[in-house]
């Protein structure tokens, strides 16, 4: 069965026979790895227009359960980000391949397909608002309103312990105060929109905690 769908290639890796095997990020199906059949041979059309970041409709064979890569129509091949941050474009993109995407929704496939953008222009902070969106579309996201025990709306008196948040009536021997500005800068970095340059320290000790926790 021909697929044709939009995608962005993660990374590849080499396979036997000057083959390769593509990680790709798609719209519709998720996150798939595909079989490109004579990829690394030297007069290959594909090899140039198959690297990570390249962006575009894909076509695939699927047949017996595996993809097999047919090509791919670049809409866009990111140059400016490997000048300048290759390192983190390259982080955002294998990053992806540690979480099951079924599906895409279309708000954070805006953000996949314009990681190259917003690297260059909030390079400070992204890290860690990029794993945030990634949990926030997986419905993974730690809870950061309600206390995690009686799951009151936390206000002021904001208490934590490893991953989960705690009001004053439920906090118990041990647990860290946050300091109330801090809380709403917490809240402020995770609900918005773009990476702002600086986060509350706590905040990424929290998400780390999290991720310790989930079964990916």
């Amino acid at each position: 069965m021909l697929i044709k769908t939009e995608g962005i290639i993660l990374t590849k890796k080499p396979r036997k026979e000057k083959s390769s095997i593509i990680y790709i990020l798609t719209k519709n199906f998720g996150l798939i790895k595909a079989i490109a059949e004579g990829l690394r041979k030297e007069d290959s059309k594909l090899l140039s227009i198959s690297e990570p970041g390249v962006y575009g409709e894909i076509a695939f064979i699927y047949e017996h359960n595996k993809y097999k890569f047919i090509t791919i129509l670049p809409y866009k091949i990111p140059i400016k980000i490997f000048k300048k941050y290759p390192y983190t474009y390259l982080w955002a993109l294998r990053i992806l391949l540690f979480f099951n995407f079924y599906a895409v929704s279309e708000k954070f496939w805006n953000i996949v397909i314009n990681l190259d953008k917003i690297i260059l222009k909030y390079p400070k902070g992204f890290k860690l608002w990029f794993i945030i969106k990634i949990l926030e579309e997986l419905g993974l996201e730690p809870n950061l309103t309600n206390c995690s025990k009686c799951n009151i709306k936390l206000k002021d008196n904001v208490y934590i312990k490893g991953s989960e948040l705690f009001c004053e009536k439920c906090k118990m021997r041990g647990y860290i105060k946050i300091d109330p500005f801090e809380y709403k800068e917490i809240l402020k970095f995770a609900k918005s929109d773009f990476p702002l340059p600086k986060y509350p320290p706590i905040l990424k000790h929290l998400i780390n905690s999290h991720l310790k926790n989930l079964s990916l």
